[in-house]
């Protein structure tokens, strides 16, 4: 497994590290670190102007900051090596992740509780935009996260399902977290329309899918809401887990949302936005060569 490691060395970006290393018992091999120098920072807004001492010691820190953490991941027999580009944080993350066919993006998120920031979040936040364009699956930590010493955030999860495609997709990319997983609850809020015979024995075969593949504790329940994103994060709190996965997009999504990148009020970035546990955002299949050449022209 290998994963990518966007940061900025905000405060909580050590205490994702020493979650990222636990993911070793799961099979990590390698993390690949990014350190994004905007352009704002180093460029003359009116002239257009590099400032070059300012890019250096904007290097310097991050080179700094990653050789430690180098060193540190080689205690535990897991390899590292960085990359320092300047640019747009979304596109670089985003071309970092496909150069290197990472597993797994892993980023921290800090959330905006003014109505303004709730109301335009979708467009300031690079956690909240990646997710919209991203092929690979997403680990997004909220700023308000600690690190558990011995526990690690796969212990106990919360898959939220629609049952639609990308659902499914998701819970087979939970398993490969299998060796960490203890406790599985699988929630389905229920919409108008649904026939809820149907959806139960669905929701068992996920279940039963989950126990054969040698995960003991697996549970569903039904939830009847009118907000799904509210309903995913109350059975959170309920159930006490670490961890909330779900699909990137839904049912009604999945055809006319698989490449639209400013799409607003979807359950996963409500979700991502709110919680004050990790999330796992699991994307629709996205063909790479068509966002390589999205990013090629700019867009």
């Amino acid at each position: 497994m290998k994963v990518l490691f966007p940061t900025i060395f905000e405060k909580f970006s050590f205490g994702i590290l020493k979650e990222i290393i636990k993911l070793k018992e799961a099979g990590l091999e390698e993390v690949v670190f990014l350190y994004v120098v905007e352009l704002e920072k180093v460029i003359v807004p009116k002239t257009g102007e590099l400032l070059k001492g300012e890019l250096e010691k904007e290097k310097k820190k991050a080179a700094e900051g990653f050789r430690k953490w180098q060193l540190l991941l080689e205690e535990y027999g897991i390899k590292a090596k960085y990359y320092v580009k300047l640019g747009k944080a979304v596109e670089k993350i985003l071309e970092t992740a496909l150069d290197e066919n990472v597993d797994l993006v892993i980023l921290g998120h800090r959330k905006r509780r003014s109505f303004l920031g709730i109301l335009f979040s979708s467009l300031g936040s690079t956690a909240l935009t990646f997710i919209k364009v991203t092929a690979f699956p997403v680990l997004v930590f909220p700023s308000t996260f600690k690190e558990h010493e011995k526990v690690s955030i796969f212990e106990k999860i919360e898959i939220a399902t629609d049952l639609s495609k990308n659902a499914y997709r998701t819970v087979e990319y939970i398993l490969k977290f299998k060796p960490l997983i203890e406790k599985v609850v699988v929630t389905h809020v229920l919409k108008r329309r649904d026939n809820i015979e149907e959806v139960e024995n669905k929701l068992k075969e996920i279940v039963e899918h989950l126990k054969a593949e040698g995960i003991k504790d697996v549970s569903y329940k039904l939830i009847e809401h009118t907000d799904p994103a509210d309903a995913i994060l109350e059975s959170a709190q309920e159930e006490n887990v670490n961890l909330i996965a779900m699909g990137i997009i839904g049912t009604h999504e999945e055809e006319r949302m698989k490449y639209n990148l400013f799409w607003f009020g979807s359950v996963a970035q409500k979700v991502t936005d709110d919680a004050d546990i990790p999330v796992l955002l699991v994307p629709p299949e996205r063909e790479t060569e068509k966002i390589k050449e999205m990013l090629k022209n700019g867009e």
